[in-house]
């Protein structure tokens, strides 16, 4: 059953900085350092995201002249 699941589950279930749980509905979790944050690459959003940010990425490098 999907559903947002608690911080202490979180942190049972994290594995050092990388968190993947299909059941939880949350993208953005709270990572086990203060101020740190992580994805749950279980969510298929997270992916969307990380996919986004590279294009960005390598769009922005082509413009520059860097990536060709």
């Amino acid at each position: 059953m999907k559903r947002k699941y608690s911080q202490e589950e979180v942190n049972e279930k994290m594995i050092g900085k990388i968190y993947i749980n299909k059941d939880d509905t949350n993208i953005f979790v709270r990572g086990k350092g203060i101020g740190s944050w992580t994805m749950n690459y279980g969510n298929k959003w997270a992916w969307v995201i990380t996919f986004a940010e590279l294009i960005v990425v390598f769009v922005f490098l082509y413009l520059i002249g860097i990536y060709k």
